[in-house]
């Protein structure tokens, strides 16, 4: 999978002689297919990008929507995830508390930042909704449309003997 996006590039000439630049996003980047089936995530960057002494500090907040398929139901749905993003900009890699990335030349490239902080702060449990009722066991109807009429209660006859085995040890 190829990723490059000429509109997450920032040119740090500018910011040689201002020691700051405001940086404005608004985008969609790809991510791979394990974190969403739709692997195009609308995003928009806000912060900016300032001269440091371990090289340049990107600070700001990241706003995405991911289209997702609820992991009850199977329904479609998108969610809004914003969060705080830092991150350092070195000509080589160094420990720090913030991520560091490396570039070269006078071209600061973000994508890989982006891309990182949203599969970083990706839902770990994707709900449609707090009280989605899924699927049912039987028919696979989505419940959150209407009742499926299956009968509710009945044991699987593969679970009885397990059952009774707890029933006997009450007693």
């Amino acid at each position: 999978m190829s990723f490059e996006n000429d509109n997450f590039i920032i040119n740090i000439d500018d910011i040689e002689t201002e020691c700051k630049k405001e940086v404005y996003i608004e985008d969609s980047i790809e991510i791979p297919k394990s974190y969403s089936p739709y692997n195009k995530v609308p995003f928009v960057l806000k912060g900016e990008l300032e001269k440091a002494k371990e090289g340049f500090r990107f600070s700001g907040s990241l706003k995405a929507q991911p289209r997702l398929l609820c992991d009850l139901c199977l329904s479609e749905f998108s969610k809004t995830i914003e969060f705080p993003v830092f991150g350092i900009f070195d000509r080589e890699e160094h420990d720090s508390e913030d991520a560091c990335y490396v570039f070269e030349d006078s071209q600061i490239d973000l994508e890989l930042m982006i891309r990182t902080e949203i599969l970083l702060n990706f839902p770990m449990k994707n709900v449609c909704r707090p009280d989605c009722k899924g699927l049912c066991p039987k028919c696979g109807k989505n419940l959150n449309e209407g009742d499926c009429g299956c009968q509710k209660g009945e044991m699987n006859p593969e679970f009885e003997k397990l059952l009774s085995m707890f029933n006997d040890k009450q007693d």
